[in-house]
């Protein structure tokens, strides 16, 4: 896409309007209109009382006193009107049924990435139209390519023992729905060094084509593990990764360990923002 919008300018009665001008308020912005759908930025509101009042399409939301709030009503709205709404540093609980609004259960936004489009009916109340969620899955259904002389499973997870060089095992992401959005991950477990331990991980992409490829994801690698003690590495993605169709994911683990060492990986705790 390309282009910008112009804000439209207020004109007086009669006045004389130049080729410049036409372009830019009307034919540039009916051109900007045909090929985005672009709200303001979200304006700040907060709860008081339970209730809000809307002033554009697109809010973020705080709770009253700069806690955790309910939001019971909205006002400002009329029929067919639609708003997106998001948290704005507290978990905001949208009550079903208490105000007007009509939810089929209450909907907690927990955090500022969860959002809400809502549209207003011919009784003044809100109804959703789709929402998104942040979500945290745990994932240890480890794959191992030779459980005798590498990585092999145990009761806390994924275990590789001494004097093992450079070796890996899998641990596929397969709670994924299309439409998913990947944001992070972190890679949790226990090292015992008595000489020269390391641990990667990185999230790979897996490729539908002839013949299969493997990519990596940007800002998938956890910063390497290399000293005695227990982890909690933390992945945190360039962009959020958006599972699309004919592509799978997994997250690749590689471990030396020296005479002495081990190595154990729980598993990993990755969150997703997914689309309902």
């Amino acid at each position: 896409m390309s282009g910008a919008w112009t804000p439209p300018k207020t004109y007086t009665q009669f006045v004389n309007l130049t080729k410049a001008e036409m372009d830019t308020y009307q034919r540039d912005n009916l051109n900007y209109l045909k090929t985005h759908i672009a709200l303001e930025a979200a304006n700040a509101k907060t709860i008081s009382g339970g209730v809000i009042t809307i002033t554009q399409a697109y809010h973020k939301i705080a709770g009253e006193g700069a806690a955790d709030d309910e939001l019971v009503t909205i006002s400002g709205g009329a029929e067919g009107v639609v708003i997106i709404l998001r948290p704005n540093g507290n978990i905001i609980t949208l009550k079903d049924g208490v105000g007007n609004l009509i939810l089929g259960g209450d909907i907690v936004l927990a955090t500022d990435g969860d959002h809400i489009a809502l549209i207003c009916d011919d009784a003044g109340d809100w109804r959703p139209l789709w929402r998104t969620i942040t979500r945290v899955f745990m994932v240890n259904a480890f794959q191992y390519p030779a459980t005798a002389t590498e990585w092999a499973p145990t009761i806390t997870g994924a275990y590789m023992a001494a004097s093992i060089a450079a070796k890996k095992c899998w641990l596929p992401l397969n709670f994924l729905k299309i439409g998913d959005a990947i944001v992070d991950y972190k890679l949790t477990g226990d090292m015992i060094e008595a000489a020269a331990v390391t641990l990667d991980c990185k999230l790979v992409r897996v490729n539908l084509v002839d013949p299969l490829t493997t990519t990596d994801v940007a800002g998938g690698d956890i910063a390497q593990v290399d000293a005695d003690g227990d982890f909690d590495s933390l992945a945190t993605l360039t962009a959020a990764e958006v599972v699309a169709t004919d592509k799978q994911y997994l997250l690749e683990l590689l471990g030396t360990t020296g005479i002495g060492d081990s190595i154990y990986v729980m598993g990993a705790e990755v969150t997703i923002r997914r689309l309902i």
